[in-house]
């Protein structure tokens, strides 16, 4: 202040202004010290932000690490809900692997996205399938596989049975499993239009099937298994692992449905083991199963009509959230009936167990004949037999 004294003497209109300018230094430097202030302490918040993402990239990355490292030595671990395992144990020696997603063979075609083609393409999986399949008849004359495809599992199977049959749509798989095996007996057809009752006569008896089904009709292609029950001993099969629990869902369960009944009521499946998507080319988007479904030749008779126990089941689950009284009124005033005998009337679809779905219709149709009428689940397009 002094020295500003000093400058100005003689001039005392520039007093006020150089205090001004001190002070207005004054404020810009605490300002600029106040900024400073900010930027350091988001400096330092974007700091140890900095570091935690890079601690958690250190962590995933460590237990990718680990993960990789134990499928190095151990590719398959095994996993158990209800009874059922899901993934396979340690292969053996000599089998594949599923790390990568398996590619085709060189000089084989790729599939047909419109025949809902997924060849397996894992030797660990493609024989331990083949283990869980067995027919005593000579050279497996009575072994029918569906939809072999490029022949994974034909190969494997073709040298315990020599005398099997395959039957396949794409000409292409017929010329290849035709150079690769020339004595294999081959049936050029689709497998919904398979007369079952014909097959089963040429080769004298109940046939066994397996298969790796296509995924957009494997239901079709079990409901036709299922109206061919009396000429078929059983199907080892691939199927997505969402319709395999369908049909092992007991009543109460989420999956429950009208596959659990109708399997449940003319078979024993047994779900056998979970497939991963990385055993198929080209990889599907959703996990698979195999199951074995037995078909009882000695089955008691349900008592009633097949076609008539066809409808109840059909209209109970068409409404399952509604119970039985609402779900099913048109077919029992169809049947002459007010009201639903007994207490079906307070029911829903999913609280009644298969064996109840014959019991509800003969409370509602009376004991009849099952007939032997062989077109009931099937759609009528399917198969004449």
């Amino acid at each position: 202040m002094v020295v500003l004294w000093r400058c100005t003497r003689g001039r005392a209109w520039l007093l006020p202004c150089c205090v001004w300018l001190l002070l207005l230094s004054q404020l810009a430097l605490s300002g600029e010290c106040f900024l400073l202030h900010r930027v350091s302490r988001r400096s330092s918040f974007r700091s140890r932000l900095l570091d935690s993402v890079a601690d958690r990239l250190d962590k995933e990355t460590a237990e990718a690490v680990e993960v990789r490292e134990e499928a190095a030595v151990s590719p398959y671990r095994r996993v158990e809900r209800g009874g059922v395992e899901l993934y396979p144990l340690i292969p053996e020696v000599g089998e594949g692997s599923t790390d990568a997603a398996p590619k085709l063979p060189a000089g084989e075609f790729k599939p047909k996205q419109s025949l809902g083609q997924n060849y397996l393409a894992d030797q660990n999986f493609i024989k331990r399938i083949c283990r869980q399949f067995h027919n005593d008849s000579e050279g497996g004359e009575k072994v029918i596989e569906l939809g072999p495809g490029a022949g994974a599992l034909t190969k494997v199977l073709f040298q315990r049975f020599p005398k099997m049959t395959v039957v396949e749509l794409d000409p292409r798989s017929i010329a290849l499993l035709g150079k690769s095996m020339p004595s294999l007996d081959i049936i050029h057809d689709d497998v919904l239009q398979i007369d079952w009752l014909q097959l089963a006569k040429a080769k004298g008896g109940r046939v066994s099937v397996v298969g790796n089904l296509p995924y957009y009709i494997t239901s079709q292609i079990l409901f036709c298994l299922i109206d061919a029950w009396r000429v078929i001993d059983q199907a080892v099969v691939t199927t997505q692992w969402e319709v395999a629990e369908r049909i092992v869902a007991k009543p109460g369960d989420k999956q429950y449905s009208i596959l659990s009944v109708v399997f449940q009521l003319y078979s024993r499946p047994k779900l056998l083991f979970k497939i991963p998507p990385t055993v198929f080319y080209p990889k599907p988007k959703v996990d698979s199963a195999l199951l074995h479904i037995s078909f009882p030749e000695d089955r008691p008779s349900f008592g009633v009509s097949a076609l008539r126990l066809k409808e109840v089941v059909h209209s109970a689950f068409r409404q399952r959230r509604k119970t039985l009284r609402q779900s099913l009124k048109a077919v029992y005033q169809s049947a002459g009936l007010k009201e639903l005998p007994g207490d079906w009337g307070g029911l829903r679809a999913q609280q009644v167990s298969p064996e109840g779905f014959v019991e509800l219709t003969k409370a509602i149709f009376g004991e009849a004949e099952e007939g032997r009428v062989t077109r009931v689940w099937r759609k009528a397009k399917h198969g004449d037999y």
